[in-house]
């Protein structure tokens, strides 16, 4: 049995069946709500909002402006709650319930919802990593190596590590599809220690996970940059309608979220320190500044490889639109030319 590996965080696993993403769509959600608490002797009612995260580094940012309570001193009346989901489809389909307000995940997820339908856009991006494909066996040097029984691991088949094994299996196999039935969904903890305990054959995750598999022997098959160049991995999300309705909010989210980018940017001691506390302690923060100074870990704001991403998800019928960049980014992003 695989082990899921604890947090002291609240770690909410939200499973909405994928046959009833159209009619979530069509529901709207997403939109403020107001909740019956008073704020002590004020008599103001404070409005609710829920921000989801997924593990990993690449939502540092965010696990920053958790850690530091900067949202909370800066908007006195919003209760402010923090959830750790396992993967972009389940926060996807939260936001579309109106469960979540702010969620964070891959391209994959966010522009299939897109496609579909869901009233959201992007408020502002937080990274540029490099995704890789790990695996023990030194059999196993590029797809070809891979057999029917070859189980690869990754949040989920809408994943933005799915493009990635897709477009990597159209290059070296020439067939986007043919390693769709390899595919199981596992969350990049458990995924991590299900290859490690050798009961699956791979994993395509993110960092942290594929350097501390590489530190305990496994090796890289494949890499999201060869096949995309540099893209962002993870950015937040947030529907027209909550956006419209509180755009003082959504100053105060995007300048806290530029903050966070800041402070790991020009500060990586602190910016470990920080992590490192939020794990009590392990990894260390000698670890976590290792980490985040690696030549392939960018925070930024600024969004990139969103339409490469597109096109490829067209040609693999994973969506039947691209959009433009106005299409896909809040006002907060401005006009960055490209994304």
């Amino acid at each position: 049995m695989l082990k899921v590996q604890g947090s002291k965080k609240n770690f909410l696993i939200m499973i909405i069946p994928f046959t009833m993403f159209l009619f979530l769509a069509g529901c709207g959600g997403g939109s403020s709500e107001k909740a019956n608490q008073k704020d002590g002797d004020n008599n103001v009612a404070k409005q609710d909002m829920t921000i989801v995260v997924q593990p990993g580094l690449g939502y540092a940012p965010l696990t920053i402006l958790r850690e530091m309570a900067w949202l909370d001193e800066e908007l006195p009346n919003v209760n402010i709650e923090w959830k750790t989901l396992a993967s972009g489809a389940a926060i996807r389909d939260g936001l579309i319930a109106g469960q979540i307000q702010v969620g964070a995940g891959g391209i994959g997820p966010f522009l299939l919802g897109w496609d579909k339908g869901v009233n959201w856009k992007v408020l502002s991006s937080m990274d540029n990593m490099e995704l890789r494909l790990m695996g023990k066996d030194p059999n196993k040097q590029s797809l070809d190596d891979f057999g029917p029984k070859d189980q690869i691991a990754m949040p989920g088949l809408d994943s933005i590590q799915s493009v990635v094994l897709r477009k990597g299996a159209l290059e070296q196999l020439g067939d986007a599809r043919s390693l769709d039935e390899n595919i199981v969904a596992l969350d990049h903890p458990t995924a991590m220690q299900a290859l490690l305990s050798d009961q699956i054959s791979a994993h395509l995750t993110a960092p942290p996970y594929q350097m501390q598999e590489e530190a305990e022997g496994a090796h890289i098959i494949l890499k999201s940059y060869d096949l995309f160049g540099e893209h962002t991995f993870n950015s937040i999300w947030v529907t027209e309608d909550y956006y419209n309705d509180n755009p003082e909010i959504m100053d105060v989210l995007y300048e806290n979220i530029q903050r966070a980018i800041d402070l790991l940017n020009d500060d990586p001691d602190q910016a470990a320190e920080i992590l490192s506390r939020d794990s009590d302690g392990s990894p260390s923060a000698e670890q976590y500044k290792e980490w985040i100074t690696q030549d392939f870990i960018k925070y930024t704001s600024k969004p990139n490889g969103f339409i490469d991403f597109a096109e490829v998800m067209k040609e693999l019928g994973m969506i039947d639109k691209i959009p433009a960049c106005e299409d896909i980014l809040h006002d907060t992003l401005g006009n960055p030319g490209e994304c």
